[in-house]
């Protein structure tokens, strides 16, 4: 058999296996929007079971509402909160918290409640209870970010923050000399990426001010959810007074 003939029955052999995947594998649930059932593949390469066909939450939107849902301590009625790049898909569960004055920041317009830039966030401080950012410091410059989000805080104020993340690298890794989009999806999986979080987000959080925690999703949550194995909700916390 040809090498060209190797590659086309290679080929189709991928393209068979990538429309049985898309169907969904396994039920899973999802905890924003009560759905159950089988969950689409998101992004690309595909991610399978990733999507929920109901309210189109993928997996670190699922950790999220997972991780407030059992810790209680991270979201409470009456709460004033400050939402940048907001998912759509996390505005009505947040909604039913109760929460005080819910704001939704982007530096775009019309992509939210308020333009704000988050390096720099016109707001003065200590003015809200909880600041949430998923997928967002990896866009900006993040020492900027992080001693902003701090200041806005009021004290026992909580940042919740999600990343793209190696635990396997001690340190971040970035490179101003790698300008382009094409080499930004190359080396940081995103076109608009700056950077590729290490172990030492948490060290940069402390920096600021932050006293760090975290909350991971374990064993058959992950696989009741949907979720991406070892995916984390980093938690920084002003402390008190």
């Amino acid at each position: 058999m040809s090498i060209f003939m190797r590659k086309l029955r290679g080929r189709a052999r991928f393209i068979k296996r990538a429309v049985w995947y898309s169907r969904g594998q396994y039920d899973r649930e999802c905890p924003i929007c009560g759905y159950s059932g089988r969950f689409l593949p998101y992004s690309w390469p595909p991610r399978i079971d990733a999507m929920c066909p109901s309210c189109e939450s993928v997996e670190r939107h699922r950790l999220m509402a997972l991780a407030l849902k059992e810790r209680g301590d991270l979201l409470k009625s009456g709460d004033d909160v400050i939402h940048f790049a907001p998912e759509r898909w996390l505005r009505p569960f947040l909604a039913s918290y109760g929460l005080g004055n819910y704001r939704t920041a982007d530096i775009r317009e019309g992509k939210a409640d308020e333009v704000l830039n988050i390096e720099q966030i016109d707001m003065p401080d200590g003015c809200v209870d909880v600041a949430i950012a998923s997928h967002v410091l990896e866009h900006v410059d993040d020492a900027r970010a992080l001693p902003e989000l701090f200041r806005v805080l009021k004290p026992g104020g909580r940042f919740l923050c999600m990343v793209p993340l190696i635990e396997g690298w001690d340190t971040t890794f970035e490179d101003e000399s790698i300008a382009s989009m094409k080499e930004r999806k190359k080396h940081f999986e995103g076109k608009r990426h700056l950077r590729y979080f290490g172990r030492d987000l948490r060290d940069r959080m402390a920096a600021a001010g932050f006293e760090v925690d975290e909350y991971t999703a374990e064993g058959t949550d992950v696989v009741r959810y949907g979720l991406i194995r070892g995916e984390k909700l980093f938690i920084g916390r002003k402390p008190e007074l």
